[in-house]
């Protein structure tokens, strides 16, 4: 349906057209209301129907919902359009180039719905536009240099948008503009400078990167909010020199670096103001601005040196070069006088080299579980490819339908009768249980019928076509339809840390007794030596993903 639509607006624009030419010419309706119309026709949903009001053979808009009007100039006829207002009313769409044609249009609010494409250029040639308000919307493409047209616009709303590119220089132009938001975009490149005469400047969470402007201005400002991009650098004392000490300013989560600058602006305001910048230093932030170290004075190089041996060896403190006496030796008390003990020195050795040890074995044991943890990882997607393979390969050979690989047919042995009812013999389970439960067994493994009125059996369960429906890291989900149609889901198990069919069986019990609207029923197992199957009920619903993003493919 959104593709039928797409390939026919342009054909159903052009039929609009004409259907408005028509209605000018019978029924008398204005311009402002032809052009209005065009708007009307570019919607492809309207959920609450609020432009069913717009018909065309009023003569004037004037009565339409959204719609005012007004007497510009010295004309008192009161039949211009001089604003349209539509927010949040689910409008589904694009904006028409033909609205900058309405000549007195002073307010537009088409906020919160959910308007497409891009900006018209066009929409700039309404120079007596004043209120601009296209906020939470979808629309795309980049804000033109043509904006500066709009000598007359006070307020600027592009908030929620996809808006890319770069912050057009013109928009420092608009003498008359106070407030402007323009967050939530993805809008780049360098912070404009020379905001004058805004009081409101929301540019946070786009992409602007490079340095804070010192030719930012703000004389007027009360609300500045440029956190959650990508600004980097100092913040240089001229771009706060400008700005009111009572400005609300938010620089939070960007790359700044360097000490705050001591300002009374900046000691108004929160810590939150400069969070999420690691590198900013200062007593509003927790970090400490390093204290430089005096410039060392450059060495004697006349005075005699010792060579590095020498000099690695430590000197006693408070030794003096006396000599001993002939004849006397030195006591070893003397000798390491205010110095390191050889006991000492050689548990400082000792310990340096046990501290190594220990590293060396925590670096060991971590090497080795990640290699352990990536060789697991590896295994189970191999596994998980050779199954897509090995299914993908017998549906091509066979039409889009393969066979159980991990079932044998019971005919192959007739033996398998006798150690079935001897394997029955030693089974664990109680008598009554045995009864309630068909269990169906061969050499490779068991099948048994845990909840439903039809008994599986292995060779019905053998010629049952199957269809892959996802795979995850240690399973694979098929749908597996009977000769008789009756279809079932059926999970494999390629590792599960229980080793016993008893314990297998018990826990599969335990889930197949839980009942709620929300979980689905399950039928029966299969217990075999390298692999487990389950069988639920098929649910034909879809899956939770489909459900989740249906409504991004409507859009």
């Amino acid at each position: 349906m959104s593709f039928l639509s797409v390939q026919l607006h342009p054909w159903w624009r052009i039929l609009a057209h004409g259907i408005l030419l028509l209605a000018v010419q019978s029924f008398g309706l204005n311009t402002d209301g032809v052009l209005l119309l065009s708007f009307k026709y570019s919607i492809l949903s309207d959920p609450l129907s609020v432009l069913q009001s717009w018909n065309h053979r009023d003569q004037t808009p004037c009565s339409w919902n959204g719609v005012t009007c007004g007497s510009p100039g010295t004309d008192n006829t009161y039949s211009r359009v001089t604003g349209l207002s539509l927010p949040n009313c689910q409008l589904l769409g694009t904006i028409p180039a033909n609205l900058g044609m309405i000549q007195h249009l002073h307010n537009l609010d088409l906020s919160n719905n959910s308007l497409n494409g891009s900006l018209p250029v066009s929409l700039l040639n309404a120079t007596h536009l004043r209120f601009l308000d296209l906020s939470s919307n979808m629309i795309s493409g980049q804000l033109p240099e043509t904006i500066g047209r709009l000598q007359n616009l006070e307020l600027l709303n592009l908030s929620d948008n996809v808006l890319a590119g770069t912050l057009p220089s013109t928009l420092t132009a608009l003498h008359k503009l106070t407030v402007v938001y323009l967050k939530k975009n993805n809008f780049s490149g360098d912070l404009p400078g020379g905001f004058q005469n805004v009081q409101v400047l929301d540019l946070s969470s786009n992409l602007l990167n490079g340095s804070l402007p010192q030719d930012f201005g703000g004389n007027n400002l009360h609300y500045l909010n440029i956190s959650r991009n990508k600004l980097s650098g100092l913040i240089p004392q001229e771009f706060v020199n400008e700005i009111p000490s009572n400005t609300t300013i938010d620089l939070s989560f960007n790359n700044l670096t360097g000490e705050i600058p001591e300002s009374s602006l900046f000691l108004n305001q929160e810590r939150s103001a400069f969070a999420g910048n690691p590198h900013l230093c200062g007593h509003l932030t927790r970090n400490q601005c390093p204290i430089p170290s005096p410039v060392s004075p450059l060495p004697d190089i006349s005075a005699p040196t010792s060579s590095p041996a020498i000099a690695a060896v430590p000197k006693i403190v408070g030794s003096s070069p006396t000599t001993t006496p002939p004849g006397e030796t030195a006591t070893v008390s003397e000798e390491y006088e205010g110095g390191l003990r050889p006991g000492t020195i050689v548990g400082i050795i000792v310990g340096d080299i046990a501290g190594v040890a220990v590293l060396g074995m925590v670096i060991f044991y971590v090497y080795h579980c990640l290699k352990k943890r990536r060789h697991a990882e590896t295994n189970i997607k191999k596994e998980a490819n050779v199954a897509k393979d090995s299914w993908s390969s017998s549906s091509s050979e066979s039409g889009g339908f393969t066979r159980w690989a991990c079932l044998h047919k019971r005919g192959e042995n007739e033996e398998d009768s006798d150690s079935t009812s001897s394997d029955n013999e030693a089974d664990p389970l109680d008598h009554s249980q045995r009864h309630a439960d068909h269990h169906v067994q061969n050499k490779e493994g068991t099948l048994v019928t845990v909840d439903g009125e039809k008994e599986l059996e292995l060779e019905t369960l053998l010629k049952a076509s199957a269809y892959i429906l996802g795979a995850t890291g240690s399973s694979i989900m098929y749908k597996a339809v009977l000769e008789d149609g009756t279809s079932f889901a059926v999970r494999r198990i390629s590792e599960n840390h229980v080793e016993k069919f008893r314990d297998f069986e018990t826990q599969v019990r335990v889930i197949a007794k839980l009942v709620h609207p929300n979980l689905v029923r399950i039928r029966g197992f299969y217990w075999g030596v390298d692999e487990k199957l389950i069988i639920y009920d098929f649910v034909p619903n879809g899956s939770l993903a489909n459900a989740r993003y249906s409504k991004s493919s409507v859009s």
